[in-house]
C-alpha cells in the first residue's frame, strides 16, 4: 500500500513539473527545415539554409536571356536556364542544389554543384524573382545576368 501511494504521490509531481527539452539533442529550426526539405509545397524559415533544399515552384520554368532563347529549334539557345525543383539546366552545364537559404518570398540563395564540359565546380548563386515573377535574376562569377520567363 505504502509503494501504491508513493508512485501516485511521484506521478503527481511529475504531472505538475515544467517540461524540459534536452538542448543539445533538440533543434527545432533543423527539424523544421529537414521536414520542409522533405516537402518541396513548404518553405524553410527565411534565411535558414536547407541542405538539398528544393527550388520554390515560382522560381522553377523555362528562362531567357534573350527572347531567342525561348523560341529556337535550332539548339543553339545558349542563354537558357531551365530551373527545376532541384537543379538548373544551361546550354553547357546542369548544376545540383545541395544547399538552399530562402532569403524572402522572391529570394532565394542556392549553392550549386555544376557540371559541364568535363569540369566540376561549385558556386553559392542568388536568384531574385521581379516584375511580378516574369523577370528572373542570377549573380554568377560577380556578373549579374537577367532572364525573362518563357511563354508556355
Amino acid at each position: 500500500m505504502k509503494r501504491t501511494l508513493a508512485l501516485a504521490a511521484l506521478a503527481a509531481l511529475t504531472a505538475c513539473a515544467p517540461e524540459q527539452k534536452n538542448e543539445a539533442s533538440y533543434d527545432e529550426g533543423a527539424l523544421f527545415n529537414t521536414v520542409n526539405a522533405l516537402d518541396p509545397a513548404a518553405s524553410p524559415t527565411p534565411g535558414t539554409p536547407v541542405v538539398g533544399g528544393r527550388i520554390p515552384a515560382a522560381f522553377q520554368g523555362r528562362w531567357g536571356l534573350v527572347p531567342a532563347d525561348c523560341t529556337s529549334t535550332q539548339g543553339d539557345a545558349k542563354g537558357l536556364m531551365l530551373v527545376e525543383p532541384d537543379r538548373l539546366t544551361f546550354y553547357e552545364s546542369r548544376a545540383t542544389v545541395t544547399q538552399l537559404a530562402t532569403i524572402s518570398p522572391t529570394e532565394i540563395k542556392a549553392t550549386l554543384a555544376f557540371s559541364g564540359e568535363g569540369q566540376t565546380w561549385e558556386q553559392e548563386t542568388p536568384l531574385t524573382l521581379e516584375d511580378n515573377g516574369n523577370a528572373l535574376t542570377r549573380i554568377a562569377d560577380g556578373q549579374t545576368l537577367r532572364y525573362m520567363r518563357c511563354g508556355a
